[in-house]
């Protein structure tokens, strides 16, 4: 009995006494453990969940998918604890749709249950739809010109000149069939409103296709001429015939030259100012004619613009 007693004693000596190391983690345990012995006593429910995202590897280099009904996303069933199952959102699955070795043309790509990245513990039962069917294409490129997005007009008085784009050309690229359509790419839209004086602006490239790419690195740079609103002038100016030989006569002395730009600048130019010079090289003796060269004032360089003369050709005899 004295052994009994004693053993008794010894071990309840050493419950009272015992020091338990690292609390915190051996705490942390029990916790752990309880929670997975509640979940795992919980109901289990089936849940659709819609709007899970749809990744596409494997897919060969020099290959892409075309566009039109490309399946971006699809709905999976999955069964498991009721309150895990009915907290997931769509974006902690993932469904992998496996490209390896798919060739150029219209494929079929079946969706397996095993290619669904889910929590843990989670079975998936069902992805729909099951199959997915697409284009494969090669990627290629090509280069198409810029055309500017402009958007309403200048100030009441003012037009625009000229639109200046750099670079007017740029490379695209994207599913073959697709590039083949596409002869041109717009800018981003600028707007015109209430605008008096030239001025510059920096685009990026706006294509409706998402599956063109502009390849072609940095911004387009357009350059906005804006001016007072044009007006025509007609001058008359007597023609110079710089090589005329002896003998020869101009049938057409003088030409109307019609001149366009800023009202004020047209109104202040002068008719000598204006120069309509006529080179006939080596004509043969006889009749002819030929187009002349007007000259403007190196100031008036961008300002000014000839439209016509009248006639266009100068009559000489030689």
């Amino acid at each position: 009995m004295r052994s009994v007693s004693s053993r008794i004693r010894g071990l309840w000596h050493a419950i009272i006494n015992y020091r338990v190391e690292n609390p915190g983690l051996k705490l942390l345990a029990v916790l752990l453990a309880t929670l997975l012995f509640a979940i795992s006593r919980q109901p289990v429910s089936d849940v659709r969940l819609v709007g899970v995202q749809l990744e596409y590897r494997g897919l060969a280099q020099g290959l892409e998918i075309s566009g039109g009904e490309v399946n971006e996303t699809v709905s999976v069933r999955l069964r498991g604890p009721r309150d895990v199952v009915r907290n997931i959102m769509p974006n902690q699955i993932a469904v992998v749709a496996d490209m390896s070795n798919k060739e150029p043309g219209d494929r079929v790509i079946q969706l397996k249950t095993r290619d669904v990245s889910a929590p843990e513990g989670i079975e998936v039962l069902q992805i729909d739809p099951g199959t997915i069917r697409l284009r494969i294409e090669p990627t290629t490129r090509k280069r198409v010109k810029v055309e500017p997005d402009i958007v309403g007009q200048v100030k009441e008085g003012y037009e625009l000149y000229r639109v200046t784009i750099d670079p007017p050309i740029v490379e695209i690229q994207g599913p073959e069939s697709q590039v083949a359509q596409v002869e041109s790419v717009s800018t981003e839209s600028v707007q015109l409103y209430d605008r008096s004086a030239p001025f510059r602006a920096s685009v990026d490239v706006d294509h409706p296709n998402h599956s063109i790419r502009v390849v072609t690195p940095g911004l387009i740079s357009l350059s906005f001429e804006v001016g007072e609103v044009r007006a025509q002038r007609k001058i008359n100016v007597p023609v110079q015939w710089l090589d005329q030989n002896s003998g020869s006569r101009l049938l057409t002395p003088v030409v109307a030259v019609e001149l366009s730009g800023p009202r004020a600048v047209l109104d202040a130019i002068t008719p000598e100012q204006v120069r309509v010079e006529l080179r006939t090289g080596s004509a043969t003796a006889g009749e002819g004619d030929a187009i002349p060269n007007v000259v403007l004032p190196a100031s008036l360089n961008g300002r000014i613009e000839v439209r016509s003369l009248t006639p266009p050709e100068v009559k000489f005899r030689r």
